[in-house]
């Protein structure tokens, strides 16, 4: 197996990526800034509500972990040029899925937290559910981009996914 140099562009691609997922997690923090404004400290919610949050990190979790890191083998055929070109697409959509899941939980605490009028609290234990899954899953730190490149890698061809991101390559890949 030959390794390629990330080029240009999947240097660029790698930033982007850190910068978005950065973003994300940086607004569920603001929104809890601006939400201790409108909603005030001062009321609690009862204790459902955080046993609640966290049962949904634990199911989100599972999904996750069951169905976050699919992601279409390359094909064996392709160029490296290609292949690489097409995994870090299809990394992209494995994470925006993740991202989407987990975010549900501190977009649904946000609506609780008006709903139940227990002030900001409601909202923050959500969202601290929701920014531990984000680190988990969706950062793409070494975890999650070697999940993902090791499904694309499934039938033997190399995505260059890890150097896309500064990682390790993996080591020779086995055909199937």
């Amino acid at each position: 197996m030959t390794t390629t140099p990330p080029t240009d562009a999947a240097t660029t691609f790698a930033s982007s990526a850190r910068m978005l997922v950065g973003a994300i997690m940086s607004a569920l923090v603001f929104f809890g800034i601006a939400l201790s404004f409108a909603l005030g400290t001062e009321a609690t919610p009862p204790t459902w509500v955080p046993l609640a949050q966290l049962a949904a990190g634990i199911g989100v979790h599972f999904l996750v972990e069951t169905i976050g890191y699919r992601a279409e083998p390359l094909d064996p055929g392709m160029s490296e040029g290609d292949a690489a070109v097409v995994a870090r697409t299809r990394w992209q959509s494995s994470m925006m899925v993740r991202m989407a899941l987990i975010e549900a939980i501190a977009i649904l605490s946000l609506v609780a937290a008006f709903v139940i009028d227990a002030g900001v609290w409601t909202y923050v234990g959500g969202a601290l559910v929701s920014l531990a899954l984000m680190a988990i899953h969706v950062w793409p730190g070494s975890r999650s981009v070697s999940r993902t490149a090791d499904a694309l890698e499934a039938r033997g061809q190399a995505s260059f996914l890890r150097e896309s991101f500064g990682l390790p390559p993996a080591g020779p890949i086995q055909q199937a």
